[in-house]
């Protein structure tokens, strides 16, 4: 099987490198809050949060759109690029624009910290989205390891230049630019050098097809824009309603989850082209939506369980004693980590099946329940009350998701196994605390139960080396 191959190979690299990828990030984390004030380590997390914002919007859905589209049609490729290079250019351009012009509308317009570290981080938001259009031509061909490397690569060196900002004492404008702009600079060039080695990036524009491509992706945009608006929302709210050093103690707690969440993303994203290809066939569409919730629980399950057991010092670790308290929060966040992986898994069959009122109606009920729920719960519950939110949401967002994919695929989870590798995390979490108990150091303990998770689950049968060799093998 040439396909689940080329599946596993681009999913596995991409790990692999975003392991080493994790801990630049968990580096970064540990310099930037025992470097920064609790106020401004929260504002630098709320710049993030906003031009994520402005990152979804200025998508306009091209990226699943022109994934899907080249899939299907590997021929047009050519002609699809250019002119979505043309259409991204130009809302790229509209995003910065308006993120510079909203926040002058605000209250938040004479926090000068914050204004001009937003004008910054304009420069990630310009030159991360044109750096997707590399990885639409590396998805299409399954060579997302490509794009993996290159935010290795940025990441090493934004990394590096943290670490000379930090030590000449520079201000909290040069962090955000370290932090960042530079980090998006650094990943459009080596997304574009990888991706110009497999097709040519041209911008063009021929009327029809612009038209054609925005039609299409604009629904879905919307859509993403709800979700991502979903996403963020507690980290706004959290800002608004109680402050920046609220927002700093989440932010560490949230950023943990983040970092987590690209594990089951990537493994949805390698499966996007073979999905757009085979979404009108029932039999290898429910076979593959079947395996591929086993794997979800498989890599989400011992996450959840050992950020459970060891979340105060996972937070301690990466931050200092200040943002301890937010081990509660990761706990509760790390309960909604199997939903979540679900949720993007499911929603990359109603994308491919083109189900954009389904997705719109959905996105924008989840967005509305959430704020809701967290302008209830945030006032008197704090950074809590924004965690409760997160998980609840996706649980809700789970079952509508796979309310509607059934309706496109009547695909069976294996209850038995599910029961078994739900057991496995539990008798791995009570390990885990077993473990504390004895004072052993927290990172041996998190690889010991790791370990112990997957042993449990071969001998429970629920994978074994000749599972994962009929995962790689090549059709002969």
């Amino acid at each position: 099987m040439k396909e689940s191959r080329a599946i596993f190979i681009n999913t596995a690299s991409q790990i692999l490198v975003r392991i080493v990828t994790l801990a630049f990030t968990l580096v970064s984390i540990k310099i930037l809050t025992n470097y920064l004030s609790n106020t401004d380590y929260g504002n630098l997390n709320t710049i993030t949060a906003y031009i994520n914002y402005f990152l979804v919007i200025a998508d306009l859905g091209l990226f699943s759109v022109t994934v899907r589209e080249i899939s299907k049609d590997p021929a047009s490729e050519k002609k699809i690029i250019s002119n979505v290079f043309f259409i991204r250019l130009i809302s790229s351009l509209l995003a910065c624009i308006a993120a510079v012009a909203i926040i002058y509308l605000t209250p938040y317009r004479n926090d000068h910290n914050l204004v001009l570290g937003i004008i910054i981080a304009c420069g990630f938001l310009f030159f991360n989205l044109m750096g997707s259009i590399g990885d639409m031509i590396l998805q299409h061909r399954l060579k997302m390891q490509f794009s993996a490397v290159a935010e290795f690569l940025s990441k090493l060196i934004s990394l590096a230049a943290l670490v000379i900002v930090v030590t000449l004492k520079g201000n909290f404008l040069w962090i955000a630019f370290s932090v960042v702009a530079l980090s998006g600079i650094l990943i459009f060039a080596f997304k574009w050098y990888f991706a110009s080695k497999f097709a040519p990036i041209k911008i063009g524009y021929d009327k029809k097809i612009a038209k054609w491509i925005f039609d299409l992706a604009w629904p879905i945009g919307i859509i993403f824009i709800a979700n991502n608006l979903f996403f963020r929302l507690d980290t706004i709210m959290l800002f608004a309603i109680k402050g920046a050093v609220a927002v700093s103690i989440y932010s560490v707690a949230y950023k943990i989850l983040e970092v987590t969440v690209f594990f089951g993303s990537y493994f949805a994203n390698s499966l996007k082209p073979i999905i757009s290809r085979g979404i009108d066939n029932a039999v290898t569409l429910r076979s593959l939506m079947e395996k591929s919730f086993t794997v979800m629980l498989l890599i989400s399950l011992p996450i959840a369980a050992i950020s459970c057991a060891y979340a105060k010092e996972i937070i301690t670790f990466l931050s200092n004693e200040s943002y301890s308290i937010g081990g509660l929060a990761l706990i509760v966040l790390s309960l909604a980590l199997p939903f979540l992986y679900f949720d993007i898994l499911l929603g990359e069959i109603l994308i491919a099946k083109d189900k954009r009122k389904s997705l719109l109606q959905i996105s924008i009920f989840i967005l509305l329940f959430n704020f809701v729920f967290n302008l209830i719960f945030i006032p008197r519950y704090s950074y809590m009350g924004a965690a409760y939110g997160t998980l609840v949401s996706e649980i809700v967002l789970f079952f509508i998701f796979l309310y509607n994919t059934r309706k496109i695929v009547s695909f069976k989870v294996n209850l038995v196994q599910i029961i078994k590798m739900i057991f496995a995390a539990i008798i791995t979490l009570i390990f885990a605390y077993i473990l504390k108990f004895i004072a052993l150091h927290f990172i041996l303990g998190i690889i010991i139960s790791a370990g112990f998770f997957f042993i449990l689950i071969y001998l429970l049968g629920i994978i074994s080396p000749k599972s994962i060799s009929s995962l790689i093998k090549q059709d002969k």
